[in-house]
């Protein structure tokens, strides 16, 4: 039973933190007219381009972690390949950082939700799958 309400509580979590990238990647397709940047960007096709391919890519994110939540006790390797893509993500944000400032706040909580929830996704999940494993385990028994 204990399983149970651990796989829904991680699935839960997942789905809210998955909505994240999957409506700014939506308003992101937008490229350099995303209404959620406060000032316009510069005419630049690469910019644009750029921007439009790695909002897609956001959206492949969520869509991949709405994918496997269903079975996410059975999805290690997906849930780790799809949690490093975030908190590389993460990274790159702090290199932005390191190279240019701070970005607006909502930017920063987004740096520290990409460096944090990936590792607890994957502990969780790796808690979960060892359970589920344990449980099928003894059944077999």
């Amino acid at each position: 039973m204990k399983t149970v309400t651990s796989k829904k509580k991680l699935q839960w979590v997942i789905r809210i933190l998955a909505a994240a990238p999957l409506l700014s990647g939506l308003i992101g397709l937008a490229g350099i007219y995303n209404p959620l940047f406060n000032q316009s960007l510069p005419e630049n096709l690469i910019l644009d381009s750029n921007l439009r391919f790695l909002n897609a890519m956001s959206i492949a994110v969520a869509l991949s972690f709405y994918y496997i939540t269903p079975v996410i006790e059975k999805e290690t390797t997906g849930c780790r390949i799809i949690c490093s893509t975030i908190f590389l993500g993460g990274l790159g944000r702090l290199i932005s950082i390191f190279d240019l400032g701070l970005p607006p706040v909502p930017f920063i909580v987004f740096l520290v939700v990409e460096l944090t929830s990936p590792i607890i996704i994957v502990f969780w999940q790796k808690k979960l799958a060892s359970e589920y494993q344990n449980a099928h385990l003894q059944d077999a028994i």
